[in-house]
C-alpha cells in the first residue's frame, strides 16, 4: 500500500513539473505573437488555453509571465552586474552555522542544505549573491548593492511584492519560485535555479537603462 501511495505521489509531482514546462513554453509563444499583452493578461490567457485551474500553477503562471516581460532587458545585463537573492528559509535551521551581519547570512558551504550548491554555482558564473531574511531586508540589499539586474528565489507572495518594487526601480528581475513555501525548511528545484544562471550567458553588453532607487 505504501509503495502504491508513493508511486501515485511521484506521478503527481511529475505531472506538476510537466505542466510548469508547458506553461513556460506557452507563455513564450503567446508573448511572441501578442507582445502588447500585460503580464496578468498573458498569464490569464495561457492558463485558460491550457485549462489550468490549480491555484499553485495559476500563481506560477503569473510569476513566469512577469519573468517573460522583463527577460529581454534582463539577459542584456552581464552576470557580474546581476545580484542573486536567496531566502534564508532554504537553510537547515538546526545545522546551519552561517554567520550573519547587515548583508545577511554568509554561507559556509558546509553542504547541510541546497544553498551551498546554489552559491557555488553563482560564484562560478560571477554572480554576486546575498542570503536575505525577508522582503524588507532584500530591498535594503538592493538599495545598497545597486544591481543592474536581479534574480530572486522566493515564494509567490514575496515574489509578487519584489517584482512590483523592482519594477518601480526599473530593474529587470527574474524570479524562481519555491516548490515548497513556508517560514523554515522550504524547497526549490535546483535545476530551475541553475537554468536561471544561464539566461543570456553569451551576452556581454550592459543595459543602459537608468535605475532610480527609492
Amino acid at each position: 500500500m505504501l509503495r502504491e501511495e508513493s508511486t501515485a505521489n511521484d506521478d503527481l509531482d511529475l505531472a506538476g513539473v510537466d505542466m510548469r514546462i508547458r506553461i513556460k513554453e506557452h507563455l513564450m509563444r503567446i508573448a511572441t505573437s501578442k507582445p502588447s499583452l500585460e503580464a496578468a493578461e498573458l498569464a490569464k490567457l495561457a492558463t485558460t488555453e491550457l485549462g489550468v485551474e490549480d491555484e499553485d500553477l495559476v500563481n506560477f503562471a503569473l510569476i513566469e509571465a512577469m519573468n517573460v516581460m522583463s527577460l529581454r532587458r534582463y539577459v542584456r545585463v552581464p552576470a557580474d552586474e546581476r545580484v542573486l537573492l536567496i531566502p534564508h528559509c532554504l537553510r537547515d535551521p538546526e545545522r546551519c552555522k552561517a554567520p550573519i551581519d547587515d548583508e545577511g547570512y554568509h554561507c559556509l558551504k558546509c553542504g547541510a542544505c541546497i544553498i551551498a550548491e546554489i552559491t557555488r554555482n553563482a560564484e562560478e558564473k560571477g554572480i554576486k549573491w546575498y542570503m536575505v531574511g525577508g522582503g524588507s531586508h532584500a530591498m535594503r540589499i538592493i538599495k545598497n548593492a545597486r544591481p543592474k539586474a536581479i534574480l530572486g528565489i522566493a515564494c509567490y507572495d514575496e515574489a509578487m511584492m519584489a517584482l512590483a518594487k523592482t519594477g518601480e526601480y526599473g530593474i529587470p528581475t527574474q524570479a524562481v519560485m519555491l516548490r515548497k513555501a513556508g517560514c523554515v525548511n522550504t524547497e526549490v528545484d535546483l535545476d530551475d535555479v541553475l537554468a536561471s544562471f544561464n539566461l543570456g550567458n553569451v551576452v556581454t553588453v550592459s543595459t543602459s537603462s537608468p535605475h532610480t532607487y527609492g
